[in-house]
């Protein structure tokens, strides 16, 4: 028999295949095959999270001692009193860095972002200062500006109202909850939370004195809001007085033009011959 045919079998269709060179190969493929199962099992591949589940780290530093914490804070709370918001909220951010579970740092962020209309990362880093703290009435306050800036009415509201409970002579806290009534349009709301405020403190008028005015405005009755303002800017603190003077409920130029006629002196009549 010739070598070739010794390399060679006949198949049913009469073609001829090499069997010496392909059984070997058959083995080899078969072989890296059982390796790549085990290989598989042994190391399965890993799940790529989806793009909103995707956390970025946050640097952290060792926590600072006691004693130096109060001096930073008491740091970043004078630049912060200042309004040196850009200084302090750098301040306040490498103590929530150093010392996560302080919700005097994380209020203090969270304020000073809201001063600088970072409206968003001032909400969050307000909803680590209310966790940490749930009886600290200024975070709720200062949440609730950055949801009623974000348009969050219904949490906003919600902010407020927790921080009256815990602090119900609160008069800014007051009014804001009758702002908020205003914006959403939800006359029932603002009528209940008038009757709950005078009835908890009937002679606190100027718990709701402006807010009144805000109510007056909407009605059309510009005397009525003007004679108000005059009436709150004497019953108000100053500062108070101005705050509320200042809400985006009053933004509008004819709220601001009813603010400015307020603020001038009363015309006196002429005495009568």
């Amino acid at each position: 028999m010739a070598a070739r045919d010794f390399f060679r079998s006949k198949t049913k269709g009469g073609e001829r295949i090499t069997v010496f060179l392909v059984l070997p190969l058959v083995s080899i493929v078969t072989l890296a095959g059982v390796y790549f199962l085990i290989h598989e099992a042994k190391h399965p591949p890993r799940e790529s999270a989806p793009a909103d589940q995707i956390v970025t780290p946050v640097a952290s530093e060792p926590p600072l001692e006691p004693d130096v914490l109060l001096q930073k804070l008491g740091e970043a709370e004078a630049l912060e009193k200042d309004g040196a918001f850009e200084e302090a909220e750098a301040a306040f951010a490498s103590i929530t860095k150093s010392n996560r579970e302080n919700d005097r740092g994380w209020g203090g962020l969270g304020r000073c972002q809201l001063a600088r209309q970072k409206y968003r990362e001032a909400a969050a880093a307000l909803d680590q200062a209310c966790r940490l703290n749930v009886v600290q009435a200024r975070h709720f306050v200062a949440r609730g500006h950055a949801r009623r800036a974000l348009n969050d009415l219904k949490h906003a509201i919600r902010d407020f109202r927790d921080a009256l409970s815990l602090e119900p002579a609160n008069a800014l806290t007051a009014n804001s909850i009758l702002f908020v009534a205003l914006e959403m349009n939800d006359t029932d709301l603002y009528e209940r939370s008038v009757a709950k405020i005078r009835q908890e403190n009937p002679g606190a008028e100027a718990r709701w004195i402006m807010a009144t005015a805000a109510s007056e405005i909407r009605s059309g009755t510009n005397d009525g809001a003007v004679a108000i303002f005059r009436r709150a800017a004497e019953i108000l603190p100053g500062d108070q007085y101005q705050t509320l003077a200042a809400d985006r409920i009053f933004a509008d130029k004819r709220s601001r033009d009813l603010i400015q006629k307020a603020a001038e002196p009363v015309p006196q009549a002429s005495p009568s011959p």
